[in-house]
Parts: structure tokens; sequence; C-alpha cells
């Protein structure tokens, strides 16, 4: 007896896939075939959304002189209503959904994976504070690891150490504010909190042996989403679950106290910056990004 082959399940798609595919083309308003080939590396097995579903479900108009494709501006309850209308669609084989298998009476589903979290994406530097849209940590993997960035990274990493060029280029890198979703980037600007920590690590002497030690570590190691090379090329970035009722600072204060007493020697002692819940972070290349397997879907 052949083996049932069952379809891979189309991803939902919305403002926050239309941010990571932007940050992808490099553009706010990129062509078609620019916005096509940003989506075909983010969904290679073509399970996601062509740009013809963006138009169609209204996340994309074209430009007033009609060379480009421009995103609505949308509150976050309308990206989640339209997110919730396409979840719908996904159900009942509609476009963007792959056409159902019959059902395997051995195959019993699980519970419900909870949302993904999301937190707001900047385009244009640190100087912008209005968030474009937000994304999930799959999505901020996919922008780290796609080569649209390498020469902005590039660029940086080949500036002097200290210098006012070094520090220019790094302004200019888009970024992140992990801790959530932000009407604008301030600590009173903070509209849904996303669970997660961001963790800085600056000047680490060896990046193998840090990355090693976070991953493995029995209490940390459980709750890393998402760890990279910052954009200097001697740091490390860590995204930690934490309790998204807790006090930003109290989680901070924790996390930093607990591997500053294990981990001091290899340099994992957090930037007390991160303890401000609108923490930046900015987005290089970072090729050897790690994602948790329960986030990547």
């Amino acid at each position: 007896m052949s083996a049932v082959v069952l379809p891979t399940p189309a991803r939902p798609f919305g403002a926050d896939t239309l941010a990571c595919a932007l940050a992808l083309t490099g553009k706010a308003t990129p062509t078609a075939v620019a916005l096509a080939t940003a989506l075909a590396e983010m969904y290679p097995a073509g399970t996601g959304p062509a740009v013809s579903d963006l138009l169609a479900a209204g996340w994309l108009v074209p430009t007033v002189d009609g060379r480009g494709l421009r995103q609505l501006p949308l509150t976050l309850a309308e990206q989640d209503e339209r997110l919730a209308a396409v979840e719908e669609l996904n159900t009942t084989g509609q476009p963007n959904a792959p056409a159902q298998a019959e059902a395997v009476p051995e195959l019993v589903e699980g519970p419900a994976s909870p949302p993904a979290p999301r937190f707001s994406y900047y385009r244009g530097g640190i100087a912008t504070t209005t968030p474009d849209a937000a994304i999930t940590p799959a999505q901020l993997h996919t922008v780290l690891t796609s080569p649209r960035h390498r020469p902005q990274t590039d660029a940086l990493r080949a500036a002097p150490v200290g210098s006012p060029e070094r520090a220019e280029l790094k302004k200019g890198l888009d970024y992140v504010t992990p801790a959530g979703t932000f009407t604008r980037r301030a600590n009173t600007g903070l509209e849904r909190s996303s669970g997660l920590l961001v963790l800085d690590f600056d000047h680490v002497p060896d990046l193998s042996a840090a990355r090693a030690a976070l991953l493995t570590d029995e209490l940390l190691g459980p709750e890393l989403v998402l760890l990279f090379t910052s954009p200097s090329g001697d740091g490390l970035k860590a995204f930690v679950r934490t309790d998204p009722t807790a006090a930003h600072l109290d989680t901070f204060r924790a996390c930093a106290d607990y591997l500053a007493a294990h981990y001091a020697a290899l340099g994992l002692v957090p930037d007390e910056a991160g303890k401000d819940v609108a923490r930046a972070c900015f987005v290089p290349y970072a090729p050897d990004a790690w994602l948790a397997p329960a986030y990547a879907a």
C-alpha cells in the first residue's frame, strides 16, 4: 500500500507576512516582481501567498504612479480581523489553502498551538519611531538569514570600531522592538506584550562557546526563541520567552543576575539598556540565526 502524503498546510498571511516581505525587498513600495521574489524566499515550498492574493485580500494597493505596490495603514485590531478571515478561508479550501486530503483515521491532531508572538518592525533606521507592521519570530528569522541585508552589514563591520561611520551605519539598520507591538517606540507606547525579552551581549570573546552555553543551559535554554550574531559581529542577541504578565524590569533583572552569576567569564552579561520595554534591536544579516523549532511554523 502506498504511503499517504498529506499536503503542506498554507501559512496564514497578513500584515506581519507583508512586513517581512517588504523588509526582504528593501523597499516600502516594491514592484510586483520584487515582492514575488521575496515571497518565494519566505515560502520556498510554495505554500505562501502570491502577490495577487495580497492584492485581493486588500493588504496592498498600487501606488499612485502605478509602478509599485504600497501597504494600507491598518490598526492591530483590523489586522487581526483580516487574519481571522484568512484562517477561515484556509479551512474551507479557498485560495491560499491547498486541497484538503482525505481523513486519515490513524492521525489524531493535538491541541492547537498558541498564536506566535508578534512585535513591531521599523523600517529606515533608529530615527523612525513609528512601526511599519508586526512580525513573528519566524518571519524575523527569514529577514535575518536572507542575503538582502548583507551589503549593509558587511559595510558596518568593515568600518573602524568606534568610528562615526560605523555608528551611522548601525543607526540606519531596520530594527524591531521584541517586547511587543507599539504605537510608537517609547516605553509608554506599548500596545500589546509579546512575552519576549531581548538580551543584548556585547564584545563576546568566543561566540561559539557563548551560543552553546545559552542553548544548553538547563533553565534558559528551553526559553530561547531566537539567537543571532549582532550587527557588529562580536556580540549576540537572544530573544527569551517570559511571562507576559510579569513586570518587564523584574524579568530582565532576574535573567541578568542569573547570567552574570553563571556566565560572566563568557561575556554573557546583558546590556543594561535591555531593561527598557521599548528596547530596540537592530536587524543585520545573520546567516547563523537560530530559531526554536516550536516557533518555525
